[in-house]
């Protein structure tokens, strides 16, 4: 099934991909699709920034517009968008990424919590046999 899924993904995906806007940006204006971009400038008092948004081939630019959410330039950003002539976006919904030291080290000191906390819960109900090359339940 896990093959199936991968190989039927592309296929399935409701939105139009960054590779198919870059080839074909015209053909898909009116519809909705979900795009990734790192924001390379922003106007607050037009709740619009300018996103770069990667692809196979290289990269293109686009304009946001209705864009509420805090950001700041190098921010990356997730949107749900109705394509616009001219390379715009009006935003459905905004999640935003930015990209700072204190944020990234607080993700990873949650998951070596976490992973800390799944090992001992193993321990202290399962043991290691080394003997016969085993787990046992305690």
């Amino acid at each position: 099934m896990a093959v199936h899924y991968d190989a039927a993904y592309d296929d399935h995906w409701p939105y139009p991909t960054e590779d198919n806007l870059a080839e074909s940006y015209d053909t898909h204006v009116g519809e909705q699709t979900l795009l990734f971009g790192t924001v390379e400038t922003l106007d607050e008092g037009a709740d619009t920034v300018h996103v770069r948004v990667e692809h196979s081939g290289g990269s293109f630019t686009m304009t946001v517009e209705n864009m509420d959410a805090d950001v700041s330039e190098g921010g990356v950003v997730q949107v749900l968008a109705t394509l616009r002539p001219g390379q715009e976006l009006q935003a459905d919904a905004v999640a935003v990424v930015n990209p700072a030291g204190s944020s990234n080290l607080y993700k990873y000191a949650v998951s070596l919590l976490g992973a800390l906390l799944v090992l001992v819960l193993f321990f202290r109900h399962w043991r290691i046999n080394i003997e016969r090359l085993s787990i046992e339940a305690r």
